[in-house]
């Protein structure tokens, strides 16, 4: 018989609300939506008895609440620096963070049950293009030293080019990658002209559902900032070309650019090399422990990517 993992298990609404209770917050069970797109934490949103509304996020692996205090430092940073709303933990305890939603509707939502997406705004509007360059252009935009004081690692460009190569060498030895698409990364690695000469200030994991947002597409705020740091800028379009297309990449560009964003001659050309190799960051969660499930998804990436 296969074992079943418990991050596979889904947490009942009266679990969620016995759990916040333990934390000091008490909801209505009724109110408990679960979002369970995440593979570091599963999201919750419940209504306590004041009628505020609050983002719940369980973890699936103990190792994540350990690498969430960095996350926790990050947010109080952000804070000081960002146009946006980002998220205030008032709960962090080691099985529940807990926080007052931010203003407006994640930008889509994921059926646990149907797997059917549900987008909360109008894909199409010009808005959410302009108001979604302008946060990235403003997130990059942050002092270096303020980030390094927060707690982010000092990381450089070569140093990003470094650990991606140490990781494609890692996924390498224990999955399976077509050799024309081995080459390929390869060559683009050693090649200068397509990298950042300078690391920024990144989300790290950006697409609509971490994009809070009004009905008519205005950016409101950001969620889930667990992989916050010092990184390539291009990593925060490459959840925009998983959700839009990469035809719609050029006017988020051009929104990044008016807002005072900065890019190099192939910015472009990099944003789709890195989007090509969204597949590696997935394998690497496979390697962690507890996330074994996913291998085999993980190698079915790598040779369809």
């Amino acid at each position: 018989m296969t074992a079943v993992s418990k991050s596979m298990i889904t947490p009942t609404a009266q679990s969620i609300a016995d759990l916040a209770a333990r934390n000091g917050l008490v909801i209505d069970p009724s109110s408990v939506a679960l979002n369970e797109m995440g593979l570091d934490f599963r999201v919750g949103f419940a209504t306590a008895k004041n009628g505020q509304r609050w983002l719940l996020r369980l973890p699936r692996r103990p190792d994540v609440m350990v690498r969430a205090r960095s996350e926790a430092a990050a947010l109080a940073m952000l804070r000081c620096h960002l146009p946006i709303a980002v998220p205030d933990w008032l709960i962090f305890s080691h099985d529940l963070i807990a926080y007052p939603v931010l203003p407006g509707l994640p930008g889509l939502t994921f059926d646990p049950t149907t797997y059917e997406v549900t987008w909360h705004f109008d894909k199409d509007s010009p808005l959410f293009v302009k108001t979604l360059g302008a946060a990235i252009a403003a997130l990059h935009a942050i002092p270096r030293a303020a980030a390094i004081e927060s707690g982010m690692a000092p990381n450089t460009a070569v140093d990003v080019r470094q650990k991606l190569r140490a990781d494609l060498d890692r996924v390498k030895g224990e999955f399976e990658i077509p050799a024309s698409k081995w080459e390929d990364w390869q060559a683009w690695l050693a090649d200068d002209s397509y990298w950042p000469l300078e690391t920024t200030v990144v989300h790290g994991d950006l697409y609509a559902g971490h994009v809070m947002v009004e009905p008519d597409g205005r950016v409101t705020g950001m969620i889930d900032w667990t992989e916050a740091r010092l990184g390539d800028p291009t990593i925060d379009f490459i959840g925009h070309i998983k959700g839009f297309g990469i035809e719609a990449l050029p006017a988020l560009i051009e929104a990044y650019l008016t807002a005072g964003g900065h890019v190099w001659p192939r910015f472009t050309e990099h944003c789709l090399k890195l989007h090509s190799a969204a597949a590696i960051t997935y394998a690497l969660f496979a390697l962690t422990p507890g996330a074994e499930d996913h291998r085999d998804a993980a190698q079915a990436q790598l040779l369809n990517a």
